[in-house]
């Protein structure tokens, strides 16, 4: 477990050197469209 902490300390430290904002690309409307479609396939399937 230290090892497994030692690298994620290390990863984040690099990536924290090199880091960039995240950007949004998809809009409010096409993620519930998404989501609608999704939906509507999965419902009826009997799970």
């Amino acid at each position: 477990v230290k090892q497994l902490i030692k690298r994620i300390d290390q990863f984040v430290s690099h990536y924290n050197e090199n880091c960039k904002p995240f950007v949004w690309t998809a809009s409010a409307d096409s993620i519930l469209e998404k989501l609608h479609r999704l939906c509507s396939r999965i419902s009826g399937t009997g799970h």
